[in-house]
């Protein structure tokens, strides 16, 4: 059985078409070909501020849930070649709402659809509260949503722990608030849905984007001027080494979130469901440089980065293989994983060797 066929190159989509696959009975036979909604919750990343070097949330590019085209590939751009009439994505460049209150409010309901990230994001500032009564309520619009398999992306961290340079990030408060606040997020998502596969997304060494600050005088300037990123605008080494521990220290409680998910779902009988940490991203960047970030502020992932991101968390989802992660390596020329008619995406469990998951041509 071949579960992947090959590895497509990245700038274009040529992966080939599928025939009809069955339902599936549960989450662990759930294909990209079955997914017919999107979701995702975010801070401004997901809203997708300044992609285009702008003041703009470039959310219809934006990288887990904005709509995509052929030249700027999303998440739902890749499900959509294989279910032309999945739903969910955010389809319009905006400006952030309410800027003067943000992040509160910053959700444009017409053309956000079930991309609520809203910029400035944060779980201590009731970001995961906030978004989750934009979903409940958004998700109202669909008349087929509960019958719908469904895709939930989460990635809420840089706003919460940007500034977590000067000790371990497990012995402070606004730890133990984001902890608390994903875990009411995590059970209010999976008591209220069913056919659903919530992405936990890891985060990368936030040292790279120091670094690549660093390395052009405009954007040292600008970090001097406006403090957007914390001690990454302005840390010393000490400082980025003990920020990258912390973000690894997170990374890993997002795999106890993960795991700790598993256990109790299937306590609860529960096989519509899955929460699954997407590590992707985990330990990258050294090798980024100023193209990964916009050109505005030298600090929001440029246009080109959403793509990388993009096709790292499809790859991500569809690897079997954790110890080896596929070999997925998150760089411009990133490939894609071209799914056959066996492929299914992770849900936790048992690996399987990577010999058998794909074939580079």
């Amino acid at each position: 059985m071949a579960l992947f066929a090959r590895l497509a190159a990245a700038t274009t989509f040529e992966c080939p078409e599928l025939p009809n696959i069955p339902p599936p009975q549960n989450i662990s036979q759930l294909h990209p070909f079955h997914v017919g909604i999107v979701m995702a919750a975010g801070d401004s990343i997901t809203a997708g501020f300044s992609a285009r070097s702008n003041l703009d949330e470039a959310r219809d590019i934006s990288w887990d849930i904005g709509r995509g085209y052929n030249d700027q590939m999303t998440l739902p751009y890749l499900l959509s070649r294989y279910n032309p009439h999945v739903e969910g994505a955010s389809i319009k460049r905006v400006l952030p709402k309410d800027v003067a209150h943000l992040p509160h409010g910053d959700y444009h309901p017409d053309t956000d659809n079930l991309n609520v990230a809203e910029s400035m994001g944060s779980a201590n500032l009731g970001s995961l509260d906030e978004e989750w009564g934009y979903l409940t309520t958004a998700s109202k619009k669909y008349a087929d949503f509960d019958d719908q398999w469904k895709v939930l992306t989460v990635w809420l961290m840089a706003n919460d722990f940007d500034g977590d340079c000067n000790g371990p990030v497990e012995e402070t408060a606004h730890y133990k608030v984001w902890e608390s606040k994903m875990e009411k997020f995590l059970t209010n998502a999976t008591t209220a849905w069913t056919k659903l596969y919530i992405n936990l997304v890891s985060t990368l060494d936030l040292s790279n984007i120091h670094r690549i600050q660093q390395s052009r005088a405009g954007c040292k300037l600008v970090h001097k001027l406006i403090d957007e990123g914390g001690c990454i605008d302005y840390g010393n080494s000490t400082q980025m080494q003990m920020l990258d521990r912390n973000i690894h220290w997170l990374n890993t409680r997002q795999h106890k979130f993960a795991q700790d998910w598993q256990t109790k779902l299937k306590s609860a009988g529960r096989t519509d469901v899955a929460v699954v940490a997407q590590p992707f991203m985990e330990g990258i960047g050294s090798l980024f440089d100023w193209t990964f970030l916009s050109e505005l502020d030298c600090f929001h992932p440029s246009a080109k980065a959403h793509q990388m991101l993009a096709i790292g968390l499809w790859d991500s989802m569809l690897c079997h293989d954790r110890a080896t992660q596929c070999g997925i390596h998150v760089t411009t020329d990133i490939p894609i994983t071209c799914p056959t008619v066996d492929s299914t995406f992770y849900t936790g469990g048992d690996s399987v060797s990577s010999s058998t998951q794909s074939i580079v041509v």
